[in-house]
């Protein structure tokens, strides 16, 4: 067995090179800021993922690695990508899914999918739908899922959580203006809880491999329906040469819905403001703020939870957990100039920064019996943690050390990164 497990660091070496080249290519089109294994993961305000209802489905990779699935291998092509496929001569048909083998897991997962664009000169309308039967996880916002598989594989630190996720569902998207794009989706799934399988890691010796949560504490199993709602304003981030970029996004996961026959009825809402202002051709002031809040109540792994990775760095791995959250991450990133006439300074290669994370998440027990998320909202700037800390960027490696300086349960902290936090 531990040959297969070994033969992923080719694999994973010859995807690096790959997705290194595509990044360097794509510099010379468009406005990226960074390098990363995870391509265009984190450039854009869509809670990590390319749009607010894309995470109504499952999240995937083709190729991934973690404490449940082991090493994961398949076929991938993605949804939502406004493709101009002809599926049996039908024009704008395009077929998504991904097809693969669990190791561990000892199965084989799919999702299968179709989806139609509308639009002669710009594409502005687009319909589908999905058939699913596969891990998934809700932490996809933290870091890049090849990221985490290459943290997982060398070392069994694993910074996502997983469900078994069988079900189906259909969206449709709109883009009625060029920097504005709505989403509905309808999903019926059940959710299932999923154990630990594998324990390996190349340096086994540090691993710290965490147990798989279940997604509740009084089921393992669950059927959900939801619609999912969202829309986005600015959605391809920085394509121009003005001084200041700011995108927002939200999106509302709605199971407390007459009719759907749920184990659990709530309603979740989230939002996501992301700023870049160019202080001069070398210098980037970013912030990210996002905002959550739960009514009724949901099942836990729906629930919010902050600390650790992509969130509050100095502080242990979802140590803050509620059905209300507020995060604030600021940096403020020092580059180079561009040689190619961009205004915009290149981060893509050495940097230096400083940063704050600030945030909070707690169970506030009124959002239980309330329709109105913002009603019985109540974080205040007081509950607040905060940590500071410095970064150095190497292209798409980025060490940063981080250290809280108010709230509990804090400690200074080393961590290397392989995509940017935000």
């Amino acid at each position: 067995m531990k040959v297969i497990y070994y033969a992923v660091i080719i694999i994973l070496s010859y995807s690096i090179s790959v997705d290194a080249q595509h990044l360097e290519n794509k510099l010379h089109y468009s406005v990226d800021l960074y390098e990363g294994l995870d391509k265009d993961f984190y450039t854009e305000s869509n809670f990590g993922v390319k749009n607010p209802i894309y995470s109504a489905f499952p999240v995937n990779s083709m190729l991934r690695y973690n404490r449940v699935d082991g090493l994961f291998i398949g076929y991938q092509e993605d949804k939502m990508d406004w493709n101009n496929s002809n599926f049996l001569n039908v024009e704008n048909v395009d077929l998504h899914g991904l097809i693969g083998f669990s190791t561990a897991l000892g199965n084989l997962q799919y999702s299968l999918g179709a989806e139609k664009s509308i639009g002669n000169d710009r594409k502005w309308w687009l319909i589908g739908g999905e058939l699913y039967q596969t891990t998934s996880t809700e932490d996809y916002w933290r870091t890049g899922i090849f990221e985490n598989s290459v943290t997982s594989f060398f070392t069994g630190f694993d910074y996502m959580d997983y469900q078994q996720s069988d079900g189906f569902g259909f969206y449709t998207m709109l883009k009625p203006l060029r920097n504005v794009e709505l989403g509905l989706a309808y999903n019926n799934q059940t959710v299932s809880t999923l154990e630990q399988h594998t324990e390996f890691s190349i340096f086994s010796r540090y691993s710290d491999w965490r147990p798989n949560p279940a997604i509740d504490s009084q089921f393992d199993q669950i059927g959900l329906q939801n619609l999912t709602v969202g829309v986005t304003f600015n959605p391809y981030g920085i394509r121009s040469n003005s001084a200041l970029q700011t995108t927002l996004s939200a999106k509302a996961e709605l199971a407390n819905i007459e009719g759907f026959n749920n184990d659990f009825r709530y309603n979740s809402y989230q939002a996501e403001a992301k700023s870049f202002l160019r202080l001069d051709k070398s210098t980037m002031l970013k912030w990210r703020v996002m905002a959550g809040s739960i009514t009724g109540v949901a099942p836990d792994y729906k629930n919010f939870a902050l600390g650790g990775i992509g969130s509050l760095r100095a502080f242990g791995y979802k140590m803050m957990k509620g059905n209300q959250m507020l995060l604030s991450n600021i940096e403020l990133e020092f580059g180079s100039s561009r040689d190619h006439g961009n205004r915009w300074p290149d981060l893509s290669n050495t940097t230096i920064s400083i940063f704050m994370d600030s945030g909070y998440s707690n169970y506030n027990s009124r959002l239980e019996m309330s329709d109105d998320p913002l009603g019985h909202y109540n974080i205040s700037f007081g509950d607040l943690s905060h940590n500071v800390g410095m970064g150095l960027g190497l292209g798409f490696i980025k060490l940063e050390v981080a250290k809280p300086i108010s709230g509990v349960g804090g400690q200074s902290v080393f961590w290397l990164r392989l995509n940017p936090t935000f």
